[in-house]
């Protein structure tokens, strides 16, 4: 049964004192159901709802369609960054001569989408906020921190791994936005 408060209380955690949280997470071994399942997903819900929502009253005909689609358009973005990225990072750990963990990387990914999901929810609800989606580079950093916690690097490729991730980890969360955006247009 998901928590909610379980929920807030990692999210306080990441974006408040990301050091101490990621400190606890390296301990947990947390397989992908249970990090899909009692965070990530049904964060991401919450997230498509509120889109939906703030999409639907946005319309001046309560258009329900465009809204849905969206919402789902969203999801799918979300979800598919997330396994994009998470194979790609783990992937780039070896190349930096690391020790190659999806579970960690998982987790690094999972939680580092963190402040993005939350900027997304409040221009989700009101999408006239979109420039607030800059406070999503929070999750670069949320990143950084983790990726020092968590990955097992040599230290002078340490922070070149972590920089090659980040952007890398954003061209594809940009090219698949544009992407599904793209097709979403498509439909009208």
């Amino acid at each position: 049964m998901i928590q909610i408060s379980v929920i807030l209380d990692k999210i306080r955690a990441i974006v408040f004192d990301p050091k101490s949280f990621w400190k606890l997470q390296k301990e947990k071994n947390e397989g992908l159901a249970v990090l899909l399942g009692s965070y990530f997903i049904p964060v991401l819900l919450i997230v498509v709802l509120v889109v939906f929502l703030g999409e639907f009253f946005r319309s001046a005909h309560f258009y329900g369609m465009f809204a849905l689609l969206k919402a789902i358009r969203k999801f799918i973005l979300f979800l598919l960054a997330f396994f994009t990225s998470v194979y790609i990072s783990n992937i780039l750990i070896k190349t930096f001569g690391g020790e190659k963990n999806i579970k960690l990387t998982r987790q690094l990914i999972a939680y580092s989408f963190t402040p993005i999901l939350l900027v997304s929810l409040v221009t989700g609800l009101f999408p006239f906020l979109y420039p607030l989606d800059i406070l999503g580079v929070y999750s670069f950093y949320i990143f950084w921190v983790g990726g020092k916690e968590l990955l097992t690097l040599p230290e002078q490729k340490r922070d070149s791994y972590l920089v090659l991730a980040i952007v890398v980890n954003f061209v594809i969360f940009s090219i698949l936005s544009i992407i599904l955006t793209q097709l979403l247009t498509a439909f009208f």
